[in-house]
């Protein structure tokens, strides 16, 4: 006799208890439903899978708070139009962005030994809060953004879904922001030291 699966409510009420166990469930019944929403809104499968990202990651962050949802497909898809409405204010500042991404990998390679110190000081924290994340994660996180390796090909290598792998990015991800929460303005410069670190 197969087990009745969990209910939404009793998975978010573990998922409030911090349950990984339950937040890869959450992940693996909503993904398809979070990135077709996302694509829909943006009519663009990269931004559409930022955004199902970012609502993972949002989710994991605010489990908390979550216990009282009734209707979890609605609340992912407010916050999947939520993302999208965030990244469209942002565009008009991309060509800015760009600039200054430019320019602190430049600053970085040519300026004199404190702008150094500072992002190696930065970069050891990253790989030191990298090195706290759980195993699996870990592993699938280096596989990602280290080797350039997509999400089937670490899939295949781990020997397990490609949306179990995407769920451990995503916690990793949220985790990180986490661990590095004192550096300030950390999400930029999580994705700018990740794309040093990578390139250097």
């Amino acid at each position: 006799m197969q087990a009745i699966p969990p209910s939404e409510n009793e998975l978010l009420k573990r998922l409030a208890e911090g349950d990984a166990t339950a937040y890869r469930e959450l992940f693996v019944r909503h993904w398809d439903a979070v990135y077709s929403s996302a694509l829909l809104l943006s009519r663009s499968p990269d931004i559409a899978e930022d955004i199902a990202q970012e609502v993972f990651v949002t989710l994991w962050e605010k489990r908390a708070q979550l216990v009282q949802v009734e209707k979890l497909e609605s609340y992912f898809f407010v916050m999947a139009r939520n993302q999208l409405y965030s990244r469209l204010r942002k565009l008009s500042s991309q060509d800015a962005y760009r600039r200054y991404l430019l320019d602190y990998h430049q600053e970085v390679a040519h300026s004199g030994a404190e702008a150094r110190a500072e992002f190696k000081e930065l970069e050891g924290a990253i790989h030191s809060a990298i090195r706290r994340l759980p195993p699996q994660q870990q592993k699938a996180f280096r596989m990602s953004r280290f080797e350039g390796k997509g999400h089937e090909e670490i899939a295949q290598a781990m020997g397990v879904s490609r949306i179990t792998i995407k769920s451990y990015i995503v916690q990793a991800l949220a985790s990180l922001r986490k661990f590095l929460a004192h550096y300030p303005g950390v999400p930029l410069l999580l994705y700018c030291a990740l794309q040093l670190i990578v390139c250097g």
